[in-house]
């Protein structure tokens, strides 16, 4: 969101790259030519890779590019870390936002833009969209409902693609799905599961500082 600071978004990191959704949104944002632009990248391991670059293709794209990028440490919610280290990672994250802000009010640029624009597959050709080199990781998508499942409908309201629907009692997930999930981790039954045999079982987590009223749609 933009804060008075210039124009900014947090997103999160996969694989080490940004979501193909945020790609999209990115490819269709209108900015001034001399905004500065900034991205906030959260992930499991603090590093954002290729997603600031990405970013800026994107931005070249529109006529504009990435002023500055930054990175904050999360819980991982896909590769599991322990309780201790998301609880470190958690209790480092003020100072990080309270740095992250100081470098935007003042406007510090730490990326040089390459004037690269996205090609032609920029958006379909990500991890878990389905056309990436590893494509086999698309199927992590097909998630595996329990009997356990109520139909309650809570992975309805924090879906962000509103890629589930209740049928018949049940869950039903269609194929636009950003992977993000928020249908595993908040599922009161835990009838939501990666279908991958790693992380099947894997358990939930939830930030502390979050309730689910703040994951809903809005």
């Amino acid at each position: 969101q933009s804060h008075g600071l210039g124009d900014g978004r947090a997103a999160p990191t996969y694989m080490g790259d940004l979501p193909w959704f945020v790609k999209k949104i990115l490819l269709g944002a209108s900015f001034a030519k001399d905004s500065y632009i900034f991205l906030v990248m959260t992930s499991n391991g603090g590093n954002s890779g290729n997603a600031a670059h990405n970013a800026d293709k994107a931005l070249c794209t529109g006529g504009c590019a990435l002023s500055a990028s930054f990175d904050i440490a999360m819980p991982g919610n896909f590769i599991v870390s322990s309780d201790d280290v998301n609880a470190k990672r958690l209790a480092d994250v003020p100072a990080a936002v309270n740095s992250i802000c100081s470098n935007v009010s003042e406007k510090h640029s730490n990326f040089v833009s390459d004037g690269e624009k996205a090609g032609k597959h920029f958006v379909e050709d990500s991890y878990f969209y389905g056309m990436h080199s590893i494509k086999h990781l698309s199927f992590v998508k097909n998630y595996d409902i329990t009997k356990d499942c109520t139909g309650c409908g809570i992975c309805v309201s924090v879906c962000p693609c509103d890629n589930i629907s209740i049928k018949n009692g049940r869950a039903v997930h269609n194929d636009v799905c950003a992977a993000c999930c928020a249908c595993v981790h908040w599922c009161p039954e835990n009838a939501t599961l990666i279908n991958m045999p790693t992380l099947k079982h894997r358990p939930q987590y939830k930030n502390p500082d979050v309730t689910l009223d703040e994951m809903k749609k809005r």
